[in-house]
């Protein structure tokens, strides 16, 4: 049997005002009297009453949400940005509201319209299928919009890591010991994450007088199945001593493709990771790859949609430095 919904006017009479009254004291609005407020509060509480979000939304026009809009819902690395939007957010009233745009541009664009005009007093958007113009566009009343994944320069209140930098790490190191035949398995290079990754690999090679054959770079998916695939396709193709992956995701896939041909990690091919999710140190060997500060990010993602909500000032990075973090997938040719 359904339960009737307790409603200020069940409260009004309850305590013998008038819902105006009720009203008052619940929104904190108005002048109202020490006596006439405990009465009000003692038969809210009788009455188990809760304000209906709606409603309060049409007054305060305030909807009293945060969106996220990420490429996927599912998988380590946005499971821990999440969380770090969340413990900052549940300190507030304001509530998560979370969709995936599957990394799809029309998906993308219709969630993104969907939680600004339906759910969201501001959005926290991180993904690349949308331009800088896309962005303005679905947006005419200027909510606050806070963007991970774009080219800084181009997109205002933008919160990332230097991708180039981490990726010129990895390849680094790799040189450093002695590795000249290193493979990549990046990602979209339509993408500003990707083509910064790619930036990075090249700046690496090329400073250290290294060539980098055709055939030793190919592009999936950042997912396990898109790195053993790629993985797969690298093996056919010119040797190589090493493998640059463009997240451990990918890196999880290549540690299978190699077994399934026999490789040994990391006697006959060293890896190197990005991102540093949980299970990367579970590998077998543990994965040596570069540390992206995924529960930070959010955090920081958080608090800058919520300063721009307040018209606060409150001190956020924008912008995080990569580290590599040296584990056992890297042989040293040197020795």
């Amino acid at each position: 049997m359904n339960r009737k919904r307790t409603t200020i006017k069940d409260v009004s009479v309850l305590a013998g005002v008038s819902v105006s009254t009720v009203s008052r004291v619940l929104n904190a609005s108005g002048p109202i009297s020490q006596d006439t407020r405990k009465l009000v509060e003692a038969a809210a509480t009788q009455l188990k009453y809760q304000p209906n979000p709606l409603a309060r939304a049409l007054v305060s026009r305030k909807l009293g949400g945060i969106g996220v809009l990420v490429p996927w819902i599912a998988g380590p690395f946005f499971g821990v940005f999440l969380e770090g939007i969340q413990q900052v957010l549940k300190e507030t009233p304001y509530r998560l509201v979370v969709a995936s745009g599957q990394s799809n541009r029309t998906t993308e664009l219709q969630t993104l319209a969907y939680l600004l005009q339906n759910d969201a007093d501001g959005v926290i958007y991180f993904g690349e299928r949308l331009s800088a113009a896309d962005l303005e566009e679905v947006n005419p009343a200027g909510k606050p919009l806070v963007v991970l994944g774009h080219d800084p320069e181009q997109t205002v209140h933008s919160i990332g890591i230097d991708e180039e930098m981490g990726a010129y790490l990895a390849n680094r190191y790799l040189i450093d010991h002695g590795h000249t035949r290193i493979a990549h398995i990046t990602g979209d290079p339509r993408t500003h994450v990707t083509r910064s990754k790619l930036s990075g690999y090249h700046r690496a090679l090329k400073q250290a007088g290294v060539s980098c054959p055709d055939g030793l770079v190919v592009a999936a998916d950042y997912t396990e199945s898109g790195g053993y695939q790629a993985a797969l396709k690298l093996l056919s193709g010119p040797s190589f001593t090493a493998l640059f992956c463009g997240n451990d995701q990918m890196a999880m896939g290549a540690y299978q493709a190699l077994r399934d041909f026999n490789l040994r990690i990391p006697e006959d091919v060293s890896v190197v990771g990005f991102d540093d999710i949980l299970f990367s140190r579970y590998m077998h060997p543990a994965l040596t790859t570069v540390r992206v500060p995924i529960f930070e990010m959010g955090a920081a993602a958080a608090n800058t949609v919520l300063g721009l909500l307040n018209s606060t000032d409150k001190e956020v990075t924008p912008g995080f430095e990569p580290l590599l973090v040296v584990r056992h997938s890297v042989l040293n040719l040197k020795n």
